[in-house]
């Protein structure tokens, strides 16, 4: 239901100062470059390092290198795909493999098997998860145990609602 695309290297000699992130094998972007090899609602997964497996979303023009992307196939809306990934979000990390450099392939990915709902169910899903996603990130930092607190009622609710009966 997605096709899972590897991202493109680049060398230092390569990179151009610009305003779009690289997306590397972090939690954010490695630097910055004067192009993009990705347009927005793109989902990214780490490729290696020590956050190798890490799922991110972009509504920007991204160039990805070391990391790779899924692309929903019609009939499954990228930011429900997204959610249902964070929600396997321990599973991929737990993907990773390698001696020094641990690395989390798209082969390892492409097995995962999503329950599609009905695209009015995604749509509600997501309202439901975004609402939750902006409450989490817009609480002042001076509020560490609101943050906790709001962060584990979003997991719960992202879980409850991901959660499908298995099939027959």
């Amino acid at each position: 239901m997605a096709e899972i695309k590897r991202g493109t290297s680049i060398t230092k000699k390569e990179i151009q100062p610009g305003k779009i992130p690289v997306i590397a094998g972090g939690r954010t972007p490695a630097y910055f470059h004067n192009i993009s090899n990705r347009t927005g609602q793109t989902i990214t997964i780490a490729g290696s390092g020590a956050y190798a497996g890490f799922v991110s979303f972009w509504e920007q023009p991204i160039f990805v290198s070391d990391a790779f992307t899924v692309k929903p196939r019609p009939g499954l809306i990228s930011k429900y795909c997204f959610y249902w990934l964070k929600n396997k979000q321990d599973h991929l990390h737990a993907l990773k493999s390698g001696g020094g450099v641990p690395h989390v392939y798209p082969r390892n990915v492409a097995p995962l098997k999503i329950f599609i709902p009905p695209l009015s169910e995604q749509k509600r899903i997501v309202r439901i998860l975004d609402k939750f996603d902006t409450l989490t990130h817009s609480i002042s930092a001076g509020l560490p145990r609101e943050i906790e607190l709001r962060q584990k009622q979003y997991e719960y609710y992202r879980n409850q609602l991901l959660q499908f009966p298995a099939p027959k």
